[in-house]
């Protein structure tokens, strides 16, 4: 089967998005399927969408950075390829190339979150530019025989807002992007997790607001003035470190060295602490869940579906404040064998959905039932295209 991958990041590079496209063309590839990659698309706006994004800018919203040129662009070498390779099915990571697309191969599109998602709660864009935005979402989702997502957050958005068929989107959570070498086989989890102070948490994510480093300073220090040892890892972005929290990395996941460096993180900590302001799906909580490290964190956006409450961790109602986190904690630890299961569960649930191996072989289903459905119907078209 002949796939034709349309990234939004170089997949070849681990590092880049969290290694999420990286994942996806691997996936693909160990399943024996045969891929060819375009892309990244690297539009230039015309005068006029550069100077309508300044302006607009000057309103202190932001401009959307995909513009109708990028749009028709990418469309249209998306289109060509398709007609020269004459792939079975296109598999896009960004709408972009779906939104003027007029190829015959079916096309499936992966997103965890739309734009309206992302104005809901961050409010980034203001009525024009998300109008223009969800004109192309909406353009490029008629060109999909499919839509992926990873959260019942998404696919309700997507069918509420986008008016998508629930027959046309798939949902599965997003998976761990650690690469499999260094993930343990198994879990010793009463040594492992054993709890014992001070307690770890960690927190892992580039952006120090949308990732909620304030309320997780607020936790760690809170836990100690009641009388709970703990400490707070920060990984992933800068910050000032005190007695109770220190600040990491980042790491390369490309780079051995630094691979086991962050692992290691995961699998010291007690818990990892997610209190993000907003979350399309989460995947640092998947690579917590590979060492046994359930997750606490809030209903936003899908964290929901990435953390199931009671299986992989703790899910509070959106927007808790630091106070519901230390009464979580307290509460969880304060049993230290419900602790000890949740962390199993924790384990059990990467090892049956969010590792891509698992995911891996859902997504190519996915592929091969979008050329069974679609297959004979473009067999037809191009029979009458060639009379």
């Amino acid at each position: 089967m002949k796939v034709l991958y349309v990234a939004l990041h170089d997949p070849h590079e681990i590092d880049l998005a969290s290694g999420s496209d990286y994942h996806y063309l691997h996936a693909l590839e160990e399943n024996g399927f045969e891929t060819m990659v375009i892309g990244p698309f690297e539009g230039q706006p015309v005068l006029i969408e550069r100077m309508v994004a300044w302006i607009y800018q000057r309103t202190g919203k932001r401009y959307p950075k995909h513009t109708l040129t990028a749009a028709w662009q990418a469309s249209r070498a998306t289109t060509r390829v398709v007609q020269d390779w004459n792939p079975d099915v296109v598999l896009a990571i960004h709408f972009s190339p779906l939104v003027f697309y007029h190829g015959m191969a079916p096309c499936i599109f992966r997103t965890d979150t739309t734009y309206y998602g992302l104005e809901e709660t961050c409010m980034l864009y203001g009525p024009l530019a998300l109008q223009l935005a969800m004109w192309q979402e909406k353009r490029a989702f008629k060109n999909c025989a499919k839509v992926i997502t990873h959260s019942e957050w998404s696919r309700k958005m997507l069918e509420n807002i986008y008016q998508m068929p629930k027959t046309r989107i798939e949902v599965f959570p997003e998976p761990s992007t650690l690469p499999a070498m260094i993930v343990p086989e198994k879990i010793d989890i009463l040594n492992s997790k054993k709890l014992k102070e001070p307690l770890r948490l960690l927190l892992v994510g580039r952006n120090y607001r949308r990732k909620g480093v304030d309320i997780a300073k607020e936790v760690v220090h809170k836990l100690n003035q009641s009388g709970t040892r703990a400490e707070l890892t920060v990984c992933g972005t800068q910050g000032l470190s005190d007695e109770y929290v220190r600040f990491v990395g980042p790491y390369k996941k490309s780079d051995p060295e630094e691979l086991v460096e962050y692992a290691n993180l995961f699998q010291q900590a007690h818990l990892l602490i997610h209190p993000a302001l907003f979350e399309p799906a989460g995947i640092v909580p998947g690579e917590a869940a590979a060492f046994g490290t359930p997750t606490i964190t809030n209903d936003t956006g899908g964290l929901g579906t990435t953390v199931m409450d009671g299986v992989s961790g703790i899910v509070l109602p959106k927007d808790s404040p630091a106070d519901a986190y230390v009464k979580g904690i307290i509460h969880l630890i304060g049993s230290p064998q419900a602790y000890y299961e949740l962390c199993q569960k924790t384990r059990t649930r990467y090892e049956q959905e969010l590792n891509w191996q698992v995911a891996g072989k859902r997504l190519c289903e996915i592929l091969l039932k979008v050329k069974e459905e679609n297959g004979a119907g473009n067999e037809k078209a191009l029979l009458l295209d060639q009379r």
